[in-house]
C-alpha cells in the first residue's frame, strides 16, 4: 500500500479533486484561509471523471434567467482568475444554437427560450436563418432550423483552469492528496476513514465527489436524487482547409429514433499525436436504458452504439470530418430539474453535486459558494435555486 504522510486535523476538507473541490479550495487559499486539503481517491482531473479533457463551453445563452445572470457573474470571477493565471483560460470565438425551435425546454434549453432571456437581459445575438447558417459555417442545417449565435461565449481551456487551482492552493501552503479514498465520513466524531487506514480529523466538511458522492452521504441520512448519464464524446480528425471554419456549437432537435437528439461540438482547439486538427463533438443525452443510481453504469458495454449515432450525426451534418480520432465516456450527475446542487444539509458538511454537464462554466462562482459555505458566510450570490430541499418547496 503506498505510504501517505496526511495530517491528523484540517481545518476544511474537501472530498473530490475535480472542478468543485479544486475551486472551492482554491477560493478558500485567496481568501487567505489555511489548514485545507483536498483529499481525490485517484488521480486529478482522471479519465473517469466529470473534470476530464482539455474544453468546457462558456456561455451567458440559457433559457433560464437566473442561471443567465448567475452565468454573468461567473464569467466576471473568470476574468479576474485570468489575470492572474500564468496561461490563458478562455478564448472567446462565439457560440451557435442552433436546430429545430420548439417551446421545450432540454437539458441545455431551448432556441426560443435562450432569445426570450437574451432579449430580456440585453445579452448581444445574431438569429440566423438556415442558408445563413450552412453559409457561414461548414454545417448542412435542415431547411427548418434556425440558429442564435453569441459572439461572447467562448471555450474555457479546462486543463489549464485546473493548473491554476492547484498552483493558487499549494501557493498558499495548503495541501492536495491524490489516490485518498473515502471509505467512510463519521459524522459525530467529525473524522475521514482514508485507504481503510488512515483517520483525518476535520472541523468543517466538503463533498464534491461527482457520482460517488452518494454512497459518502447515504450513511448520513443525506440521499442526492441524482441519476449518472453515461456521456459519449470524442476528437475528429478534419481537413486542414476547414481549421478557422468551425464554431462552437449546440444542435437542438427533438428526440426520435436514431435521427434526432442533442449534439454539441467545438471549433479546432488541439491537434492529436501526428499534428493532425481535430474537433471536440458529443452526444447531449443518454438513452433511458442507459442511467443509472451510481458509478456502476459506466460499466456497461454501451460504447460501440452511442459512437455509432455520433458517427452517423457528425458525418452527415458537418463538412470536412475525415475519421474519428478518439472516443471517451464521462458521467453527467443528473438531477430531475438540471439544475445543481450547492448546500449545507449539515452543520458542518457543504455539499455540490448535479453538476449536469454544464457546471465548469461556474466553476469560479461554485468554488466561492462552497467556500463561503463552509466559512458559515452568506454566500455572495443567490443560489436558492442550488437548495438541496428547493424540491419539496415547490
Amino acid at each position: 500500500m503506498q505510504s501517505l504522510d496526511l495530517p491528523k486535523n484540517i481545518d476544511i476538507a474537501i472530498v473530490g479533486g475535480g472542478m468543485a473541490g479544486l475551486s472551492a479550495a482554491a477560493s478558500l487559499s485567496e481568501m487567505g484561509v489555511k489548514n485545507v486539503a483536498v483529499f481525490e481517491s485517484s488521480k486529478l482531473a482522471h479519465i473517469d471523471g466529470s473534470s476530464y479533457g482539455e474544453s468546457r463551453m462558456y456561455r451567458e445563452m440559457y433559457s433560464d434567467p437566473v442561471l443567465c445572470k448567475l452565468a454573468q457573474e461567473a464569467n466576471k470571477l473568470w476574468a479576474l482568475q485570468e489575470l492572474k493565471s500564468e496561461n490563458p483560460l478562455r478564448k472567446e470565438h462565439g457560440l451557435l444554437f442552433y436546430g429545430e425551435s420548439w417551446n421545450e425546454e432540454t437539458i441545455e434549453g431551448s432556441i426560443p427560450g435562450a432569445q426570450k432571456v437574451m432579449d430580456e437581459q440585453n445579452i448581444p445575438y445574431e438569429f440566423l436563418k438556415s442558408d445563413e447558417i450552412s453559409k457561414r459555417f461548414p454545417i448542412n442545417a435542415k431547411d427548418d432550423f434556425v440558429g442564435l449565435f453569441e459572439p461572447s461565449a467562448g471555450a474555457i481551456f479546462s486543463e489549464n483552469a485546473i493548473q491554476y487551482w492547484i498552483k493558487t492552493i499549494k501557493d498558499n501552503g495548503n495541501n492536495i492528496f491524490e489516490n485518498c479514498q473515502i471509505n467512510k465520513i463519521d459524522e459525530n466524531n467529525r473524522t475521514l476513514l482514508i485507504n481503510n487506514n488512515f483517520e483525518v480529523a476535520f472541523d468543517e466538511l466538503i463533498v464534491a465527489s461527482g457520482m460517488w458522492s452518494n454512497s459518502l452521504l447515504e450513511p448520513l441520512g443525506l440521499k442526492l436524487d441524482v441519476k449518472i448519464w453515461p456521456m459519449v464524446w470524442g476528437h475528429y480528425i478534419v481537413e486542414e482547409s476547414f481549421i478557422n471554419d468551425y464554431p462552437q456549437w449546440f444542435c437542438f432537435q427533438k428526440a426520435r429514433n436514431e435521427d434526432g437528439g442533442l449534439y454539441y461540438g467545438f471549433p479546432v482547439m488541439s491537434r492529436n499525436k501526428n499534428n493532425l486538427p481535430r474537433i471536440k463533438v458529443g452526444i447531449d443525452w443518454s438513452p433511458e436504458e442507459l442511467v443509472g443510481n451510481d458509478s456502476s453504469v459506466m460499466d456497461q458495454p454501451f460504447i460501440r452504439p452511442l459512437k455509432d449515432m455520433l458517427d452517423k450525426f457528425i458525418f452527415n451534418n458537418l463538412n470536412g470530418v475525415i475519421s474519428c480520432d478518439e472516443i471517451f465516456v464521462s458521467p453527467y450527475t443528473m438531477t430531475k430539474d438540471v439544475n445543481f446542487i450547492l448546500d449545507k444539509p449539515k452543520a458542518n458538511i457543504t455539499v455540490f453535486s448535479g453538476g449536469s454537464g454544464q457546471a465548469f462554466k461556474f466553476a469560479p462562482l461554485i468554488g466561492k459558494c462552497l467556500a463561503e459555505k463552509a466559512l458559515k458566510k452568506e454566500t455572495s450570490f443567490d443560489i436558492n435555486c442550488w437548495e438541496l430541499n428547493r424540491y419539496s418547496l415547490t
